[in-house]
């Protein structure tokens, strides 16, 4: 599984000029996602504010779970006056199958990004995302999603990143077909790359 997704990620990178690839994991999860710039695909005005995000996340403890694929459409900007804080806001879809179940849903999601303002020769960043689709945004047998995360990052060169973070995900199924369920409560740690 491990060299599909790998495989994936760089067949990505080279049909779509990529802005920024991760790659996360831990002992039973490994998690790639990309946020391409729209902005340079159609050399636009306003370069590193919108992004296509794709992810994919596979945990791989549970034989009868599939994958969870999300993509969407993410508005990122600098808050003036703050230095280093960026705040994000969008929407994605998910998809996932839990054995004979099927959980699609639409979450919101909003995120904030922070640059330390440390005299360091390596940046050091920090970030929380959060995601939520209350039972009107969910469908098939789902009821609703909520994604939160954050990471703790070192930019070692220009291009590239070091992080570590937590993730927890709820993908609530129908009371009658399962109710809460967790998909991942987790730490992980990996690298980002700019493109």
């Amino acid at each position: 599984m491990l060299k599909k997704l790998l495989l994936s990620l760089t067949l990505c990178s080279s049909l779509f000029a990529m802005h920024e690839a991760s790659i996360n994991l831990n002992n039973d999860d490994i998690e790639v996602g990309a946020n391409i710039d729209l902005g340079e695909l159609n050399q636009s005005d306003y370069p590193d504010a919108y992004f296509l995000t794709l992810g994919l996340l596979d945990v791989g403890r549970h034989t009868n779970i599939e994958p969870l694929y999300s993509a969407g459409f993410m508005l990122r900007q600098p808050i003036s006056g703050t230095g280093g804080l960026k705040f994000g806001i969008g929407v994605k879809g998910t998809h996932l199958k839990a054995g004979m179940l099927t959980h699609a849903s639409i979450p919101v999601n909003v995120g904030l990004s922070y640059t330390l303002p440390l005299d360091f020769v390596m940046p050091i960043y920090i970030s929380g995302d959060l995601s939520y689709a209350p039972s009107v945004l969910s469908f098939e047998d789902a009821d609703r999603y909520f994604e939160g995360r954050t990471e703790l990052g070192l930019q070692i060169i220009e291009q590239g990143s070091l992080f570590v973070g937590y993730r927890k995900i709820d993908a609530n199924f129908k009371a009658g077909l399962g109710g809460k369920y967790t998909f991942s409560d987790t730490a992980y740690v990996g690298f980002k790359v700019r493109f």
